[in-house]
């Protein structure tokens, strides 16, 4: 599996996971923050625990998304939101491939290693982690399956995911004070732009 924190396959009693330890734990600790705040709004991501240090994710069933269909555009389009506000400069992979697209047909986001306060690769983003979310817009700009994203989709993907309520509730999974304080701004950045 490879990638930056060195994803391996585990067989273990309770199921298939993946397992991710990188060079930075803080790194790790991010990416399993930021997969809980994800699953705590109700976007599909594995189930994920901690143990020792190493991240484990639930393997999911499916294949790479690949080239985007209508079903993908509208579910990525619903999805949008809540990986601008946790700044996932990765939300599909540099090769399309930290999403994966499960048999049912839905999609599942699968890496969120760029997310919070670290880029894919494990360097901190320092000062671009901030809290203002332009994320909304350059998300859209460098994905072209996004580019179609207009403000009222905006709207649409933060009225899904419960708004600032429901967004400022899920923080509670947050371990960092501060990525959960300058996650707090960016939820009210967010609202205040999208509301």
């Amino acid at each position: 599996m490879g990638g930056s924190t060195g994803a391996r396959g585990y067989d273990l009693p309770m199921g298939q996971f993946v397992g991710k330890r990188g060079d930075s734990q803080g790194h790790i600790n991010n990416e399993y923050d930021m997969n809980r705040y994800l699953n705590e709004l109700g976007v599909p991501v594995p189930q994920a625990q901690m143990q020792d240090g190493l991240m484990l994710t639930q393997m999911e069933e499916g294949n790479e998304m690949g080239r985007a269909n209508q079903q993908d555009i509208q579910q990525l389009s619903r999805d949008f939101v809540p990986h601008a506000a946790i700044a996932n400069w990765d939300m599909l992979g540099k090769v399309r491939d930290n999403v994966i697209r499960r048999p049912d047909g839905t999609l599942s986001y699968v890496d969120v290693g760029g997310a919070g306060a670290y880029r894919a690769q494990g360097d901190p983003k320092g000062g671009a982690f901030s809290p203002s979310v332009g994320e909304l817009d350059t998300l859209r700009d460098k994905n072209p399956e996004l580019g179609g994203i207009s403000e009222a989709d905006l709207g649409r993907s933060y009225d899904h995911y419960g708004g600032e309520d429901a967004m400022t509730q899920a923080l509670n999974v947050l371990r960092n004070p501060t990525t959960r304080d300058i996650m707090q701004q960016r939820v009210q950045d967010v609202a205040r732009r999208v509301a």
